[in-house]
């Protein structure tokens, strides 16, 4: 079993690293992967060995889709789900006002539109959520 990592690091295994790699970024890449590791808690430089190490055993066959994941990425998933379910919240609370007010009055609100452009928008942040997951599960 590895070692308990410190905070932004990758946890280390047992085995002694002894080669060290070097890699060059644009700006643009290295903003992508500072806003990336930084979600994830991460270093950059252990955000970029875990991500190659990562695609390496997908290329190799090594990687296994069964393989149970971290806690770090079940955290992670419980932070992503209880995000769309809050904001599903929001959009059944919105979509109870404009229902309550079309009741009351026989017509629609002014903000009708908006919390139906709302809806839509959540709706396909949700799907495409839901696909992202599904294909990370292939």
């Amino acid at each position: 079993m590895g070692t308990k990592a410190k905070r932004g690091h990758r946890p280390h295994s047992d085995v002694v690293r002894t080669r060290r790699r070097e890699a060059l970024f644009t700006p643009d890449e290295n903003a992508l992967i500072e806003q990336a590791s930084a979600r994830r808690g991460l270093k950059a430089g252990a955000f970029i060995a875990a991500a190659a190490v990562e695609v390496a055993k997908t290329e190799t066959g090594a990687s296994s889709t069964t393989a149970p994941a971290t806690t770090h990425e079940l955290r992670e998933l419980t932070a992503q789900v209880r995000d769309l379910r809050r904001l599903l919240g929001n959009v059944a609370g919105n979509l109870n006002d404009v229902a309550r007010h079309a009741n009351s009055t026989g017509e629609l609100g002014q903000n009708a539109d908006a919390i139906l452009d709302f809806t839509r928008r959540t709706n396909m942040r949700i799907d495409a959520w839901l696909m992202q997951m599904l294909r990370s599960l292939r």
